[in-house]
């Protein structure tokens, strides 16, 4: 029986690894992961499993949840988990899905690799629950909404 649990654990392990964005990522990594988030539904998806972490949905909840229907779930989800968002694992019949904290936090690092001229750690990113504003050295502009196109 242990030994039958420590092959489960290292096959979960393997099965992250696999799954989890490299912190060193490459463009092509960090495009596949901004096109699976450029979805609405999938961008749905991802925002309700970052506030179920670290304990995750199973996949019929998580439908019921968004009101979708089992195959468009499934889709989303498999886009989802190749672009190395999310990370599911099998509990007997069903499956539970999570979101790849790590895999958020390497494509967010990707995206920051350049700040500040090339030395992010000058850019420090301060979030406090008084003030819920982005502090950086930087200086960004935001842009405007782009304006819907009229027919």
């Amino acid at each position: 029986m242990a030994r039958h649990a420590a092959s489960n654990i290292a096959e979960l392990f393997e099965y992250f690894e696999k799954r989890t964005l490299n912190p060193s990522m490459s463009t092509e990594c960090a495009l596949d992961a901004l096109q699976a988030l450029a979805n609405p539904a999938r961008l749905l998806i991802f925002r309700t499993l970052m506030r179920h972490e670290p304990d995750g949905l199973y996949a019929g909840a998580l439908g019921e949840r968004l009101g979708m229907r089992h195959t468009t779930l499934s889709n989303h989800l498999a886009v989802l988990s190749r672009a190395g968002l999310i990370c599911g694992s099998r509990e007997g019949r069903n499956v539970r899905y999570r979101a790849c904290v790590e895999g958020m936090q390497a494509l967010l690092g990707f995206l920051l690799k350049d700040c500040c001229e090339g030395h992010p750690e000058a850019c420090v990113q301060l979030q406090t629950a008084e003030t819920s504003q982005a502090m950086c050295e930087c200086a960004a502009e935001v842009p405007a909404h782009p304006r819907k196109r009229s027919n």
